[in-house]
């Protein structure tokens, strides 16, 4: 048991490794893509969550679907098509609203409300994605399964895949330059 568990933690540090290294060399359309999938997953897990009653895992995935939507206003580049940009900022700020009400109100529709937009957004910004960085295989925030008991995994990783967004990075941040 205790090999299962060394294994799982050296599979889950390699995964991390991989995609530190992975989101360090991604194009910024592609960490753009991979900050509404962090969103909406996080949503998904939210709603989960939130049917099972687990309010700090709840709290947990709210919060990181918070920062990602954060990084989307973050990454919205003002000075280009300001219109575009100001009324994605207000349906940024909307999805925010809703995250939030649905977690202070333990609401499943709100939640969904924000998931919809998002991935919507997504949808097409996935377009995007395939016509700037061609047949790039993309980043993805899913972990590859490792061939171990499931117990072992969820006791070595009790955060699951996001545990990697849990953590500060390894270096500062000094800017969030997302130009191309």
């Amino acid at each position: 048991m205790k090999t299962a568990m060394t294994d799982a933690q050296t599979a889950q540090r390699a995964y991390k490794d991989y995609l530190e290294s992975r989101i360090a060399t991604a194009h910024p359309v592609e960490i753009i893509h991979l900050l509404y999938q962090v969103a909406m997953d996080n949503l998904n897990l939210a709603i989960t969550h939130l049917k099972s009653g687990d309010a700090f895992a709840r709290a947990r995935a709210v919060t990181k679907a918070e920062l990602a939507v954060d990084e989307l206003i973050l990454a919205l580049d003002h000075s280009v098509g300001a219109n575009f940009t100001r009324t994605l900022a207000d349906l940024y700020g909307y999805v925010l609203r809703q995250i939030v009400a649905g977690h202070a109100r333990k609401s499943e529709e709100a939640f969904r409300e924000a998931l919809s937009i998002l991935t919507t957004l997504s949808e097409g910004w996935a377009g995007v994605v395939k016509n700037v960085c061609g047949d790039r295989q993309p980043v993805s925030t899913e972990a590859p399964e490792p061939e171990i008991e499931a117990a072992s995994v969820a006791s070595a990783a009790p955060d699951s895949r996001y545990a990697a967004y849990s953590q500060g990075p390894a270096t500062a941040v000094l800017s969030r330059d997302w130009s191309c």
